[in-house]
């Protein structure tokens, strides 16, 4: 049988292993064989006609292609284009047809003559009545069911990924129900939380378990008294529509605790992401319930373990196997599916409270803003989020593995057409959830400069956005890079005299004012340092949207510049928390002093405000003040430096140099959430180092 005609063959009986669709709206366009004595390699014509139709009517602007090449062509307003083949593409030869309101359609060519592709419109409705299918695991995928079956590459990659544990993370769990799970009930009392049964997470079975501050259903439930309150909740934040999307049912206002098998244990899995038809970048809500326009299939179907006939949405016009039901969609490749969850502004939602709209005249907040922090940075449009957070998989021939199941050769409708190497990506998402990636490392840069006169030394340090496409940190506004600067004279630590501190932001161990010195000190503790301050005024800096374009100015940018007078270790602290130091602290022009515990990478983080050095976050407060708060609980964003691509900000820093040649060392550390809060749930969490340099 000559190469023109034998893949038909194998195509037809692998999609039978596969059940494949018998509808013959699917089946209509595969070659019939007919005379294989005619049909002989030296008589095929490379070039043809192609007629279009959508239910039947011929449609102008349809996608026409070859499998495997990059020649695309359109129909006319007659529904045809001619197209040349090439012979020379692996595997079988097959044409293909693709429309946004339909599933691909393909036809293998016989040697002559015209091709027609009929292409029928699927059913627009969203079905609350499929099931999220299984997408499997690299050792628990033995049938075509679990998409890693044949998605080898991309599942080993997601599987370990922060999108799988999206639903089951216990940090997320802890600030939704406001929980500590890590605390025993000695720790909970001592910690002055509630000791009581509640929902276990991804089961139907309840547990005891510490409840303490803060969380999703207490906070934005009026008739909560006493946690757990998961019952008598209305209102869920939001959360599920990002962190699980895939329960089953009615998209909107669903619970995180509803999710159980498939939408807790693989959160945002693959059968999720490519049922999303269009991302809706004006739409208020996060996920499936806004930004995310799901689409389930509705047309019945009977085999392959399924009741509805597939239907996925994918980056590619040209994947037309009858089991994939693919339909292609940019959002896909240009990074716009990302913003459906990582682009969300959000109104006040405690009971009770409001956001000011004289300063923020929408009445919403901008908690996650990494698109738009993108799309105004040099790699938009060009750079996508998946160029950087997707990384090629060179070994893989396709995104089916076509490498595992004959390679080349067997390219054609059944296992996809050769990518061009480096084109299809892995499923990792890297990011600082996966620190041995390498991103945090990549992505800002530290110049440090000292110069030593009359027994000072003064330290700039110059801390850039060196790799990343958005600012940094982004996503999650509880996160901070916070710069620590230091200096020795033979292993000798020295005296801070002057210069940029960490700020409040971070968190203290205490504040009080120069009248407070010899009061006491709650949460103190030998080794601690008590800091006198003087603020040097509003701190200007260039940050996001009105922190940035001239909306804000002033004392409404929310930083002030502290500058160190002194600084002394605590020695000891009595049973009253009245304080030891190891000498007299000068706070003869102190405006204010601050009690801070220094933080070294691998350590959970610390209390370290007023430590020599800077911090960059996003800082949302709550209605009492609390600066990093749960951004389901926030009612402003106080200050927002956070640093855009290729944007520096430097700092100066002064030390007493009783040697020549002092040893000076600038660290900046990645840190995923407050100290408080890490500290009040008992997470284990450390701050991980992004740099450090040494002069």
């Amino acid at each position: 049988m000559n190469r023109w005609l034998w893949p038909t063959l194998a195509t037809l009986v692998v999609l039978s292993s596969c059940d494949p669709l018998p509808d013959s709206r699917e089946t209509d366009n595969q070659t019939d064989l007919g005379d294989t004595d005619a049909n002989t390699e030296s008589d095929f014509e490379l070039a043809r006609t192609v007629q279009v139709t959508l239910d039947g009517v011929p449609v102008e602007g349809a996608l026409v292609m070859q499998g495997g090449t990059a020649a695309t062509y359109r129909t006319g307003p007659d529904g045809s284009v001619a197209i040349m083949l090439d012979p020379d593409v692996p595997g079988d030869v097959v044409v293909i047809a693709s429309h946004p309101e339909a599933r691909v359609g393909n036809v293998e060519p016989r040697a002559t003559g015209d091709l027609s592709i009929e292409l029928i419109r699927y059913n627009p409705a969203d079905n609350d009545d499929y099931v999220f299918r299984d997408p499997g695991e690299p050792d628990r995928s033995p049938t075509t069911n679990q998409c890693g079956h044949c998605h080898r590459t991309i599942t080993e990659g997601w599987v370990d990924s922060a999108h799988r544990g999206a639903a089951s993370n216990p940090r997320v769990h802890d600030l939704y129900a406001g929980a500590a799970a890590a605390l025993d009930r000695g720790a909970c009392v001592s910690a002055g939380g509630t000791w009581t049964s509640g929902p276990t997470p991804g089961s139907d079975e309840a547990a005891s378990r510490c409840y303490v501050g803060a969380g999703t259903l207490p906070d934005l439930d009026d008739a909560c008294d006493e946690p757990p309150c998961a019952e008598t909740s209305s209102n869920t934040g939001g959360c599920a529509a990002c962190h699980a999307p895939g329960i089953n049912g009615r998209l909107s206002s669903r619970g995180l605790l509803e999710a159980r098998d498939f939408a807790f244990d693989y959160g945002v899995h693959c059968d999720v992401c490519h049922k999303v038809e269009a991302v809706e970048l004006d739409a208020v809500g996060p996920g499936v319930e806004g930004r995310l326009h799901m689409h389930r299939p509705s047309e019945p179907f009977s085999g392959a373990g399924a009741s509805w006939r597939p239907l996925y949405f994918g980056p590619n016009h040209d994947s037309p196997n009858a089991f994939m039901g693919s339909v292609q969609r940019d959002h896909y490749a240009n990074g716009e599916l990302c913003a459906g969850c990582h682009e969300y502004d959000q109104a006040a939602l405690v009971p009770g409270t409001a956001v000011d709209t004289d300063r923020w005249p929408d009445g919403r907040l901008p908690v996650h803003s990494t698109w738009t922090e993108w799309e105004e940075g040099p790699l938009s449009p060009d750079v996508a989020c998946n160029a950087c957070h997707m990384p090629p998989a060179p070994w893989a021939m396709n995104t089916a593995d076509l490498q595992e199941f004959g390679g080349a050769a067997d390219a054609g409708v059944t296992g996809g057409f050769v990518r061009p190497p480096g084109s299809v990506r892995q499923h990792t998402w890297v990011g600082p959830s996966l620190p041995d990636s390498g991103m945090l490392q990549l992505s800002a840069a530290l110049d440090v400069e000292k110069v030593v006169s009359d027994g000072v030394v003064e330290v700039r340090v110059t801390t850039t956005n060196v790799g990343a496409g958005h600012r940094i940190p982004t996503g999650e506004p509880s996160r901070a890079m916070v710069l620590r600067v230091s200096g020795t004279c033979d292993g000798q630590a020295l005296k801070p005299l002057g210069g940029d501190v960490v700020p409040l932001f971070v968190g203290a161990v205490a504040t009080g004012s120069v009248e407070d010195l010899d009061t006491a000190w709650p949460g103190a503790g030998a080794g601690d340092r008590l800091v006198a301050l003087k603020s040097e005024g509003p701190l200007e800096y260039a940050g996001f949207g009105p922190f940035g374009d001239g909306t804000f100015g002033g004392d409404a940018k929310g930083l002030i510049q502290w500058s160190i007078i002194d600084a002394v270790d605590v020695v000891a602290v009595d049973g009253g928390g009245r304080l030891t130091l190891e000498g007299e602290l000068d706070t003869s022009s102190a405006d204010s002093l601050v009690l801070t515990r220094d933080n070294s990478a691998g350590e959970r983080p610390r209390p370290m405000a007023g430590q020599p050095g800077f911090a960059f976050a996003r800082v949302l407060s709550d209605d009492v003040g609390t600066l990093m708060a749960p951004h389901h609980r926030a009612v402003d964003v106080v200050s927002d430096n956070r640093l855009a691509p290729h944007q520096s900000f430097t700092t100066t820093h002064r030390f007493a140099s009783p040697c020549s040649e002092p040893v000076v060392t600038a660290s900046l550390r990645y840190r995923r959430q407050p100290a408080w809060l890490v500290e009040e749930r008992g997470w284990d969490l450390t701050d991980e180092l992004i740099q450090e340099v040494t002069r």
